[in-house]
């Protein structure tokens, strides 16, 4: 289910959309009492969190996640500020990240409406450079402001897990003429509905939707 911005008003994580492309990818579920949906709620975070088990979560993967502490070692355990995620995407990898694109957990923020009675757990993570390297270039086919912000939200009798993209320009930037072509080439690829279909798959198994 495609939501458009109405979805993720007054949540102060998500970055306002100034430059490139964006996408709001997002899953719903209704369940039968406030109870289900609280239970429901807190699997649904708990799957969010879990970072190295995104693979087993998705549906249908395209993409391969590590959770890594600040200085790129691999951890296991559930995400929090301050860590990276080391990805792996199908084709080329990334030459300036060691065959992997990086990210860094910006933050992990909890918000209460009271207004519409509703939670929100946000996750936002923006493009980096790889952890603990003298060449400090971003590791990632899209540019340093891009940003993906993953949130699982409670309602009602409903949870809704949700990827909002925002900004995402493709990382012509980096050094290397084999660099910039790959980035260019996967971001156009992600732009053009890879992004859609590996966030997806992601957010309807975090809602426990399995087809």
């Amino acid at each position: 289910m495609l939501l458009e911005d109405p979805a993720i008003e007054g949540n102060e994580a998500v970055p306002d959309q100034v430059a490139g492309n964006k996408t709001n990818d997002c899953q719903i579920v209704t369940l039968p009492t406030k109870e289900d949906a609280e239970q429901l709620f807190r699997e649904s975070l708990d799957r969010l969190l879990e970072v190295n088990k995104w693979k087993e979560t998705s549906e249908k993967p395209l993409a391969a996640f590590q959770l890594s502490d600040a200085a790129g070692r691999p951890v296991q355990r559930k995400a929090a500020p301050g860590d990276y995620i080391r990805i792996r995407l199908p084709g080329p990898g990334n030459p300036s990240g060691e065959g992997f694109d990086w990210v860094v957990i910006e933050a992990i923020t909890e918000q209460m409406h009271i207004r519409s009675d509703a939670l929100t757990v946000t996750m936002r993570v923006r493009p980096a450079p790889q952890p603990e390297k003298p060449r400090r270039q971003v590791s990632h086919f899209f540019r340093r402001y891009a940003t993906s912000s993953f949130m699982v939200k409670l309602q009602g009798r409903t949870v809704s897990a949700c990827v909002f993209g925002r900004n995402e320009v493709p990382n012509t930037e980096a050094k290397g003429i084999l660099t910039k072509l790959r980035n260019l080439l996967v971001a156009v690829t992600a732009m053009l509905g890879f992004s859609h279909f590996q966030w997806k798959s992601l957010v309807k198994g975090i809602v426990g939707i399995r087809k």
